[in-house]
């Protein structure tokens, strides 16, 4: 039998790898803390910029307790004429009652002419009067008058509207 021939076995030599050049690497430029948002009302909104592990975080603590995550783009949902509806509807405000000329007019009939030219009244809220003056006896004066003016005030301005009186230096 003939022997097969004998292959020679060559010694691989050591190649130094060949630096692969790397990807380029896509980089967004940073947003901002907000971007806007179409949400299903048809209305753009800012919404608030969230990493990722404070999304998880928030995801966990909304399965946890049962409720909406605090930065979750649906927690901001109302528009302003919403807000400034809500805040003007808890105000008490009646008609125009507490207008400017209103409450001139109503101070010089309580006071008279003399201290209506002395004092003014600035408001009334929540049942009380604020009323301005810069000289000392005048002010004495009002403090010495303030049922008087308070029954004067409820006479023209309308029974319940006034139960008390601050005089304010200025």
């Amino acid at each position: 039998m003939a022997a097969a021939p004998r292959r020679r076995v060559r010694k691989a030599t050591p190649v130094e790898p060949v630096p692969a050049e790397p990807a380029p690497v896509k980089r967004r430029e940073p947003a901002g803390l907000y971007h806007e948002e179409l949400f299903p009302d048809g209305s753009v909104r800012p919404v608030r910029n969230v990493s990722r592990s404070e999304r998880e975080s928030g995801q966990a603590l909304s399965d946890f307790f049962g409720v909406q995550p605090q930065l979750s783009s649906a927690a901001n949902v109302r528009t302003m004429e919403s807000v400034l509806a809500s805040l003007v509807s808890k105000m008490d405000i009646s008609v125009a009652e507490h207008a400017p000329e209103v409450l001139a007019d109503a101070w010089s009939k309580a006071v008279g002419p003399f201290l209506a030219t002395k004092a003014e009244l600035l408001s009334i809220a929540r049942k009380q009067a604020r009323i301005r003056t810069s000289h000392p006896a005048v002010r004495f004066e009002l403090m010495r008058q303030k049922a008087a003016i308070i029954r004067a005030l409820n006479k023209t301005l309308g029974e319940g509207c006034v139960a008390s009186v601050q005089i304010v230096h200025g």
